[in-house]
């Protein structure tokens, strides 16, 4: 398989990805282009001997991590995007209440990266508890300990929303 095949392979997994650590789809659907863009240009650092989608992995995860970085610094500066932008519902909107959505995603942002990146993995990338230890390289029970630790801190942060 091309290399360009294997990053359309991989196009709907990496927005699917975006979409978990940036909770809103435009900002996902930028940070997908963005991240696959940057493994067109890095294919030449690819070893095709290890497996793909580890490597395509840590370019989604790094990319979404800037965006939420320069996220975090627009919103100190200013109003924050979701208060003046309109958005359109999501296939996420329709399968459970809007504000149980808001909620989470809400939650989500107050939680640290290492619990926000261990939820989208299960929750929004339906990875096994093997393959997010092959992805993270940790024991799979390191990846169960991480889950309970990161569902527990949702919980709380959902718990003391208003």
């Amino acid at each position: 398989m091309t290399f360009d095949a294997l990053l359309a392979a991989h196009a709907p997994r990496v927005f699917r990805a975006a979409l978990g650590w940036m909770g809103e789809e435009q900002e996902a659907r930028e940070c997908a282009q963005e991240a696959l863009l940057k493994a067109h240009r890095a294919r030449g650092r690819y070893d095709a001997a290890r497996p793909f989608y580890p490597w395509l992995h840590r370019i989604v995860r790094n990319t979404c991590f800037d965006a939420l970085d320069r996220r975090k610094r627009r919103e100190v500066s200013g109003l924050k995007e979701e208060l003046v932008a309109t958005k359109e519902p999501t296939v996420l909107d329709h399968l459970a209440s809007a504000e149980s959505i808001v909620a989470v995603r809400a939650g989500m942002e107050r939680l640290g990266p290492e619990h926000r990146e261990i939820l989208v993995m299960r929750h929004f990338q339906d990875l096994s508890y093997a393959e997010i230890a092959g992805l993270l390289d940790v024991p799979q029970g390191t990846v169960m300990s991480r889950l309970y630790r990161a569902r527990r801190a949702l919980v709380r942060v959902l718990q003391e929303a208003p």
